[in-house]
């Protein structure tokens, strides 16, 4: 019936002039209207039992007084008294939250119901609720992702669904929580300004700062002294972590991981990815998912809104994503705060990079800056602390990134341009990866595009050195560029290079170009040592050593060490050289294999034929300077790493017949001790007959081997 009447009373806007009066208009009229539509789709649908209070309470009363501004003759099925009895009980019902400890009213609810998130929300259920058969839950939890993208939203609507679930008796694992409660350390949130309808930042009152607020508000809370022989099954939420100084948050997560029951669950918030035992980001709309996200926004909240293709696809690229922009914007958007051009008009840059190089003059003030202020301020105090003894090269990269204007840098490139080493940019890379500033993509590293706007404000250097670096950048990708074609040809001619940069996984075009020189080197040394030159021998070493030191400023990739110590092991071997470099051969092989062992970017190497083969080399090296031992642990891995990926060609047979006659070499050394490693000599031996017609090249390694233990037949062990 008011259905009805929400058309009719469009359509005769004057007739119905005193119905207006009842909600102070016609406006107002319209969205209680909207709310009643919402609310009556909703309970059309099978699986839907219940309203929100913030749907309910409106509705029921704007039905009320529709029902009491009609005349009896509306009623047919039951009486306009009935209909009054019925909403009264409704009004005045108590509502009994299912958990019996809680603080609801102190939790952040919005009037906006969350969109697009089932997907987490259902993760954070299987957290909470734990999986069916396990024996175990999970005691923590943390949610991260920038400023604005909806993590409070998020962990508030899984509480919300979890006590749904409750009360229609349908929770997972048959959970059933003593407590559920919240606790916030965040000092800001954006919000629309009433007086001019523009994009703000206010402050709130936040609950606590340190540890020792944490753990009081919990225990007065639960109403206990200490949490001694406590363990009741629930939920804490603790939200904004970002937002106390990192001393606290360490001092949190030993009490959290140490010092609380395992039934006490902790689901945690932050902008920073932090070390808990689930950790997983929270990420915002790009363009596909962001499209949905609107439209099903409009439509979920019942926003006055009608957007094209063409005007969400602008919306989100003003909102770069950010979950808590496009809300603020679909929101003034729909209360006639601002339109689409007003909108591009708030955000815009204007003109940034001209601008800058016109004048470098700090941009005005906008909803960017207010939004980057609110999503990053705190997270670089917190990262000036963690850098607090390396602040100059934090700032350094940082100006680095401020005058790039391109889509990505990679790390090689900011080693050269900040005159640091690899180890060292790395670190404040990775760093600047984990509170959300820089988002990494392959080896390439760009800025969030709000942090952007932040750093151009903050670390933007004077003309003359923006200049400086610039063209530093301009002519570096050109030198890369360059290189990467000559580089490309020679792969092209050289199916070997190609097979290695393929098997060593070297991806990124510095790397890739390293690669190259030092495989040039190899083949230079390898033909003027057989020339037995002495002066092109000088000269290759000297442009080992600047090539490699070069390289390895640069780039962490083990091949590059691996490498270098096999070009000293050629000049080595010619003997065209008075000096001997064995430390810096070993170091090489044992630093290429630490980092492929340890550093994850680089374990898939581990799966290659170029791996086993690196410790079949190493071995073997190791065995010509009498490091038997030694040389025995890689000749073994070696091996195995062959025997794991199926390969018996003629490198693996080379290398268990080195294997066995280094088994000899340390059984020789001491035969009445090491009588075992002759017995594991003979065991290769053995392996290797049934194959002898096939070892090809490698035949004349197993033959030596076979001779030699032939000589201890008659020796029992």
């Amino acid at each position: 019936m008011v259905g009805h009447l929400n058309i009719v009373t469009f359509a005769f806007q004057n007739l119905f002039a005193d119905l207006y009066l009842l909600f102070g208009g016609y406006h107002d009229y319209c969205v209680l209207a909207e709310k009643y539509r919402y609310a009556r789709n909703k309970l059309d649908h099978p699986d839907c039992k219940t309203l929100e209070d913030t749907d309910l309470i409106p509705v029921l009363a704007f039905t009320k007084d529709i029902i009491n501004f009609l005349d009896n003759g509306y009623f047919s099925r039951k009486t306009k008294e009935q209909l009054l009895v019925e909403i009264s009980v409704l009004q005045n019902r108590k509502i009994e939250i299912p958990v019996k400890k809680h603080n609801f009213s102190s939790m952040p609810y919005t009037e906006s119901r969350i969109v697009c998130r089932e997907n987490e929300i259902e993760r954070l259920k299987k957290f909470i609720c734990g999986n069916p058969g396990d024996l175990r839950k999970q005691h923590s939890c943390c949610v991260y992702g920038y400023g604005g993208v909806g993590k409070t939203a998020l962990v508030l609507e899984v509480v919300k669904r979890i006590v749904q679930d409750i009360w229609d008796e349908n929770t997972l694992n048959d959970y059933l929580p003593s407590y559920i409660l919240f606790f916030s350390a965040k000092k800001q949130k954006l919000e629309i300004a009433s007086a001019n309808g523009r994009i703000i930042e206010s402050p709130i009152h936040k609950r606590f700062e340190n540890l020792d607020d944490l753990r009081n508000l919990i225990l007065t809370n639960l109403q206990i002294s200490n949490f001694k022989n406590f363990h009741d099954e629930g939920i804490i939420i603790v939200d904004n972590l970002e937002a106390i100084s990192e001393d606290e948050r360490i001092n949190i997560k030993h009490f959290i991981d140490a010092q609380t029951p395992a039934e006490m669950q902790f689901l945690l918030t932050s902008r920073n990815s932090e070390d808990y035992e689930v950790n997983f980001k929270l990420s915002g709309f790009e363009k596909e998912s962001g499209i949905t996200f609107v439209k099903e926004y409009i439509a979920e909240n019942s926003l006055d809104l009608n957007l094209d293709a063409c005007e969400i696809e602008e919306l989100l690229t003003l909102a770069k994503g950010n979950t808590l922009v496009l809300v603020l914007c679909l929101r003034r958007l729909s209360q006639n705060l601002s339109s689409i051009s007003g909108l591009q008009t708030e955000f815009s840059s204007i003109n940034a990079w001209k601008n800058i190089r016109n004048g470098l003059k700090r941009f005005p003030g906008n909803a960017y800056e207010v939004i980057s202020e609110f999503m990053f301020k705190d997270t670089f105090e917190e990262i000036e602390k963690v850098f607090s003894n390396d602040c100059e090269l934090f700032y350094r990269i940082l100006k680095i990134f401020a005058v790039s204007q391109n889509d990505g840098i990679d790390l090689n490139t900011i080693c050269l341009l900040s005159n640091e080493p690899y180890p060292r940019v790395e670190a404040v890379a990775d760093t600047l990866c984990n509170y959300l500033i820089l988002e990494k993509s392959g080896d390439q590293y760009s800025l969030n595009n709000f942090a952007e706007k932040y750093i151009i404000n903050r670390f933007m250097p004077d003309a003359t050195t923006f200049d400086s670096v610039s063209t530093e950048i301009r002519q570096r990708e050109a030198q890369v560029q360059q290189e990467l074609d000559e580089l490309n040809r020679d792969i092209n001619s050289r199916n070997e290079l190609a097979k290695i940069l393929n098997d060593w996984h070297i991806v990124s075009g510095s790397d890739r170009i390293a690669a190259a020189r030092l495989y040039r080197l190899y083949g230079e040394a390898d033909y003027e040592c057989k020339k037995d030159s002495r002066f092109k021998a000088q000269s290759i070493l000297e442009d080992v050593i600047r090539e490699s030191k070069n390289a390895e400023a640069i780039t962490a990739h083990p091949y590059i060490k691996f490498q270098k110590s096999r070009i000293l092991q050629v000049i080595d071997r010619a003997g065209v050289l008075p000096e001997r470099h064995t430390d810096e051969i070993i170091d090489g092989f044992r630093n290429a294999i630490f980092v492929i062992k340890t550093v994850e970017q680089f374990s898939d190497i581990q799966n290659t034929k170029s791996y086993a083969s690196l410790l079949w080399l190493f071995g073997q090296y190791l065995s010509e300077i009498n490091k038997n031992s030694e040389a025995i642990r890689y000749l073994e891995e070696g091996v195995d790493a062959f025997e794991a990926m199926k390969i018996f060609d003629k490198e693996y047979y080379q290398c268990l017949s080195k294997l066995g006659s280094v088994y000899l070499d340390y059984f020789e050394e001491d035969k009445l001790a090491r009588t075992k490693y002759l017995a594991l000599a003979r065991t290769i031996n053995k392996k290797l007959q049934p194959s002898f017609k096939n070892l090809g090249e490698s035949k004349v390694f197993a033959t030596m081997l076979r001779k030699r233990v032939e000589k201890y037949n008659k020796l029992s062990v």
